[in-house]
């Protein structure tokens, strides 16, 4: 009867101890599951593209470190002659946190667009936000305008990592701190604004504190002056995107001992100068003193509204339709080329666009950041061996569509004339 007892005793313990087990595995998959939920809505909401401004050169980077957290930023065209410079970070981790960084990037951007003030950005979203955040949620922001008429930087800053300022004349780096309390705790933020000019050479320098971690994940201080002597080491002589490969590679070396840390939104701006676009104009192949228009893409979906650029032009220097359209096809097919085929579809690379129109003809430079491939080995796509082969016929449809065709030695550019004719 007692070994009854006993066995019956065991019987429940095991069984308990089952339950308690599988309790614990769906607690454990639910967990996955909301982590994956955070990952979805975080991915979601970073730019796949910043806006392309002539005598700017801007890049971006997102970096998951392990848990979801809240960290965004965006730049916003809002007219002709003004940026708007977003990064912000929610406190926590997971869904919460994510959901709530949603909702504050609506906010933020809203206000972006309809004021032209740091200072008002900042009372605005704090006290929508102060109405919706829990008690153990508060958000630190940096945002920015950038007046490209004057180069004047207004910016303000409410708790969050300052940004850093490249000055090229002294070659040193500044961080732009102003007073402000984070975004949703009180109902008076007390935000101070700040301007500064920039200057040719210059640059912005963004990013969130986990970035400092890549550096040194126990003491924050030491990671950010490693990243400063990082930053300095290297900016000259370099490209924004340039700069954000190094600092990937950076984080690729060490991403093993960041799996609990928090994601990292980097972006970089520099302020052209008018050398440093003299050399991006040779690489292309034009003449330094060529009126030459430059264009960065990283994207398909940015190909568009490059090519409407150059086909916009055509039209008020009087192209004939024809020639418009032909054009736009011609650029669809090297745009998309430079982007899948040049660079691997690796969007950390860009593809420089140039091009200079004068009433006679229009010349267009492509040109990505690829290894290049052999353009004189290239099958002929209406010779009835290579009817069933996919090479070679974007590349036929171009050569009939414009009426110059030519590349680089190592085949990582290729120019395209279009002449004007009457129609």
């Amino acid at each position: 009867m007692l070994r009854d007892f006993v066995g019956i005793g065991f019987m429940n313990t095991s069984r308990r101890a089952d339950n308690i087990g599988r309790q614990e595995l769906s607690e454990r998959r639910m967990a996955e599951d909301d982590l994956a939920i955070a990952r979805t809505i975080q991915a979601a909401m970073i730019p796949r593209s910043l806006p392309r401004t002539e005598g700017l050169e801007m890049a971006s980077v997102y970096l998951p470190c392990g848990l979801v957290g809240g960290d965004l930023f965006d730049v916003v065209q809002i007219s002709e002659d003004l940026l708007g410079f977003l990064i912000f970070d929610v406190s926590g981790h997971g869904v919460a946190s994510a959901l709530i960084a949603s909702v504050a990037r609506v906010s933020f951007l809203t206000h972006i667009r309809a004021v032209s003030s740091p200072r008002a950005v900042l009372d605005r979203v704090n006290e929508e936000m102060c109405d919706t955040l829990r008690e153990d949620f508060f958000i630190s922001a940096f945002v920015a305008f950038l007046d490209l008429h004057n180069n004047k930087l207004f910016y303000a800053n409410a708790g969050h990592t300052p940004p850093f300022l490249y000055r090229n004349q002294h070659h040193d780096l500044q961080t732009l701190e102003t007073n402000g309390l984070f975004v949703g705790i009180f109902g008076e933020g007390y935000y101070e604004e700040r301007s500064v000019y920039l200057s040719p050479g210059d640059w912005l320098f963004l990013h969130s504190n986990g970035l400092y971690a890549v550096f040194d994940p126990g003491k924050e201080s030491r990671g950010r002056k490693l990243l400063q002597r990082k930053l300095l080491d290297n900016i000259k002589d370099t490209s924004p995107s340039d700069l954000l490969s190094l600092l990937k590679d950076e984080y690729r070396r060490h991403s093993t001992r960041l799996t609990t840390g928090d994601d990292i939104g980097v972006i970089s701006v520099e302020i052209l100068t008018q050398s440093r676009k003299d050399q991006i104009k040779v690489r292309l192949g034009f003449e330094a003193t060529d009126p030459v228009y430059l264009q960065f893409i990283s994207y398909f979906e940015e190909m568009d509204k490059t090519a409407a650029t150059i086909l916009r032009d055509m039209d008020e220097y009087g192209y004939a339709d024809d020639s418009i359209r032909k054009m736009k096809i011609a650029l669809t097919e090297l745009l998309a080329n430079a982007i899948y085929h040049g660079n691997d579809k690796d969007h950390f690379k860009k593809v420089t666009i140039g091009h200079v129109i004068r009433k006679e003809k229009v010349v267009v430079s492509v040109m990505d950041e690829g290894e290049g491939f052999d353009y004189r080995n290239v099958p002929d796509p209406t010779l009835p061996e290579n009817l069933e082969k996919d090479r070679g016929r974007g590349l036929f449809i171009v050569r009939n569509y414009v009426d110059e065709l030519d590349f680089s030695p190592k085949g990582n550019r290729v120019t395209i004339t279009k002449h004007h004719r009457e129609s």
